[in-house]
C-alpha cells in the first residue's frame, strides 16, 4: 500500500468517526426513550370494522368512496380462508375459523386515480 493510499484510507477513517470537525454530532434525529406504544393506537383510516359469529356468513357492502373519491371495483388482495368480493359485496364463510381478530386487504381501483386499500377487519366471536 503506498503512502498515498494510506494517508487518505486515514482521512476517510477520520471522517467516518466524526473527528473531522462535528465529533459532538451523532445523530441529526436522536432517539429518545418513551413511554408511548410504537404501535398505531386505532385503526388506518380507510377500515371496515365488522363482527360475526362462528358459522355464521358475515355479508358487508363496501363503501362507494373511499378518502372522498368514488371507487370503481374491488379486489381481495389476502383474506382469510373462505372470503371473497363480488362487485361491492364482501363475503366470509367463518367455518373453522378461530376466534379473533381477522383481516382482509382489499384494493380499491379507481377509473381516475391510484389505486387505493380498504382493510376490513373482522372480530369473530369465541
Amino acid at each position: 500500500m503506498t503512502l498515498l493510499s494510506r494517508t487518505a484510507l486515514f482521512l476517510l477513517t477520520l471522517g467516518c468517526l466524526g473527528w473531522a470537525g462535528n465529533g459532538a454530532v451523532t445523530s441529526a434525529f436522536p432517539l429518545e426513550p418513551t413511554t408511548e406504544p410504537r404501535v398505531a393506537a386505532s385503526a388506518p383510516v380507510d377500515t371496515l370494522r365488522a363482527s360475526t359469529e362462528p358459522n355464521t356468513p358475515l355479508v358487508l357492502t363496501l363503501p362507494a368512496e373511499l378518502s372522498g373519491r368514488p371507487v370503481a371495483r374491488y379486489a381481495l388482495l389476502r383474506g382469510p380462508a373462505l372470503s371473497g368480493v363480488a362487485g361491492r359485496s364482501f363475503t366470509w364463510i367463518p367455518e373453522g375459523a378461530q376466534p379473533g381478530t381477522h383481516e382482509a386487504l382489499l384494493r380499491a381501483a379507481r377509473d381516475d386515480a391510484p389505486a387505493d386499500t380498504l382493510v376490513v377487519r373482522i372480530d369473530l366471536a369465541p
